[in-house]
């Protein structure tokens, strides 16, 4: 009897050795790191975004960060850092030139560390649109039923040629959240965008989800350039209307097109529109189709319907509109 009580004594004090040398060894691991990576693209493209951030300890470290690319040059303008609650982030733009292939991203943060590792820089295998993007943003809003939201945004491109008309322009918009992860893609096909002119596009997406959307995304393609020759109809007295139903939201934008071209009639038109505050912030947009047949110096009532439910009516103060219309020749 008195040598089990030994026996199980010991295992007692064994146990609970063992206990505390795991014990010890998982605080141990826990506090080891200072410096790790928490996110480093797979891929980066030329002309895009790109971002690194790791996190750190002490929490308020000074780090800074260096990219090389495949043939030895330097990402120029990368900043040092001060971490906030342990965290330091650095975002930049990729040249359009920027080298493809693979680079290596290097951080370090004195006495924590340095840490290295390596992602690969896309070419680009699409021609770079003259157009310049002006003014973005966007609004969204959780669905009534189920756990995903809607999401109404715009966008105004700007031709800066003052004789050319930019045709067959595409916009891809990723809608990208805090950590740069594509919750959706839109893509609109632009006909034309008239010379020395601004375009307004504006367009809705649901998403699967309510992850808050951080920012978009825009890639713009531009198929070609011709000598200019498109001809614009003209709006007036644009409203924007609240919903009846749901008032705290934005229905619909009403107007009047106006057909103004000296000879041609207009068949029919595609409304783009975006949406602003008081301020001049884009907050949203979407689109409305005309079909009336219009002979020139009529006008038309419209009402735009599509895009615009997740824009709250006290943020939506103006509206821009712009339109890719359809005309005939007298005798055609």
């Amino acid at each position: 009897m008195a040598d089990t009580r030994s026996r199980t004594g010991a295992a007692v004090v064994v146990a609970a050795v063992a206990c505390s040398l795991l014990a010890a060894s998982a605080d141990a691991a826990t506090s080891a790191w200072k410096l790790r990576f928490s996110f480093v693209p797979q891929r980066a493209y030329q002309g895009q975004s790109a971002a690194v951030s790791v996190l750190v300890r002490p929490a308020e470290a000074r780090c800074t960060l260096a990219v090389r690319f495949a043939d030895g040059s330097y990402q120029p303008g990368l900043s040092p850092v001060r971490a906030a609650q342990g965290r330091a982030a650095w975002t930049w733009s990729l040249a359009p030139g920027a080298v493809p292939g693979t680079a290596k991203a290097t951080v370090s943060c004195g006495r924590s560390g340095t840490l290295s590792r390596t992602f690969t820089v896309v070419g680009g295998t699409v021609r770079h649109s003259k157009l310049v993007i002006t003014a973005q943003g966007f609004s969204q809003r959780p669905d009534s039923f189920g756990s995903g939201s809607s999401v109404s945004y715009g966008i105004v491109l700007d031709n800066p040629s003052s004789s050319e008309d930019a045709q067959s322009v595409t916009v891809l918009v990723n809608f990208l959240d805090a950590s740069d992860h594509v919750l959706q893609t839109s893509t609109t096909s632009v006909p034309a965008i008239a010379a020395a002119t601004s375009f307004n596009l504006g367009g809705s997406t649901s998403l699967p989800s309510g992850t808050p959307v951080a920012r978009l995304e825009i890639v713009v393609q531009t198929g070609a350039y011709a000598a200019h020759t498109l001809h614009l109809p003209a709006v007036d007295n644009v409203q924007v209307v609240a919903s009846t139903y749901d008032p705290n939201w934005v229905s619909t934008v009403n107007g009047e097109i106006v057909n103004d071209h000296p000879t041609d009639v207009l068949t029919s038109a595609q409304l783009s529109i975006v949406l602003y505050d008081a301020a001049g912030h884009v907050v949203g947009g979407g689109t409305g189709f005309v079909f009336n047949t219009l002979p020139p110096g009529t006008r038309s009532f419209f009402s735009a319907t599509s895009g615009f439910s997740a824009v709250p009516i006290q943020t939506a103060s103006t509206a821009a509109i712009s339109i890719e219309p359809s005309y005939k020749a007298p005798g055609a």
